[in-house]
């Protein structure tokens, strides 16, 4: 039994890094959040129309996607910022008298784009409200400041850390050494569209004339590190 024991504690050390053995250290986590407002929306559209035929369903949707392209286009949406899928086809199948049947296809395409004047908010919305087999999926809410955002709230979190650790070897009677280890843990939302359905919790709430009726609230962008400190006894 003690060499199975002995053994089991052996695997244990071996699988540590050499400084988790031999050092003491603290390990802490850090976390730090900046808010900005935001100042670029993102829009999603989808073009859905069905007919009998494919061609003609081919060539009906491709009118559709051009009219939305042009309005787009009107009204100063860049083409850097604004994007297609491509043009997806399938059998449109529906219920009748409670029988599964199919009634000819239907063609599907999504539009993406990026808007940073805001002021055009309302009439965009109206414009495209008016496109038959086109609907409005979601809009959300990004920063053209992301990174400069994330780097400061990055040191936020490692001022933390480092607070935290301070105040732990403190009150145990040692002092904080270097620090052996940094990592930053993956912070969401993330990747940009999480960021922007989490951003959407904020939006459309009337009241603002300056932005068409809608409040445009802040995107909390978050930062998490994890710091390894080396402990020391007074006299070191």
């Amino acid at each position: 039994m003690k060499k199975i024991v002995w053994t089991f504690i052996l695997v244990v050390f071996l699988n540590l890094p050499a400084w988790a053995v031999e050092v003491p250290h603290v390990t802490v986590l850090g976390t730090a959040s900046e808010e900005v407002v935001p100042d670029e929306m993102f829009w999603s559209l989808k073009v859905t129309n069905r007919g009998p035929g494919i061609e003609e369903l081919a060539e009906q949707h491709g009118k559709i996607l051009v009219a939305v392209l042009s309005f787009l286009g009107e009204t100063g949406i860049a083409k850097d910022d604004t994007q297609t899928s491509m043009m997806q086809f399938g059998e449109n199948w529906e219920y009748e008298n409670g029988t599964r049947m199919q009634k000819g296809y239907f063609a599907s395409s999504q539009v993406t784009f990026k808007l940073i004047e805001f002021d055009k908010y309302q009439y965009l919305w109206t414009g495209l409200s008016k496109v038959q087999d086109m609907s409005i999926q979601n809009i959300g809410y990004s920063t053209s400041k992301y990174m400069e955002a994330q780097n400061r709230a990055r040191i936020d979190a490692l001022l933390a850390a480092r607070e935290k650790a301070r105040i732990m070897a403190k009150t145990l009677g040692v002092v904080l050494g270097d620090p052996m280890a940094i990592e930053e843990e993956q912070s969401f939302p993330e990747p940009r569209r999480a960021t922007l359905m989490m951003a959407g919790e904020a939006g459309f709430k009337s009241g603002s004339p300056d932005t068409g009726g809608f409040a445009l609230g802040k995107i909390q962008i978050k930062a998490n590190v994890r710091v390894v400190y080396r402990l020391m006894t007074q006299n070191e």
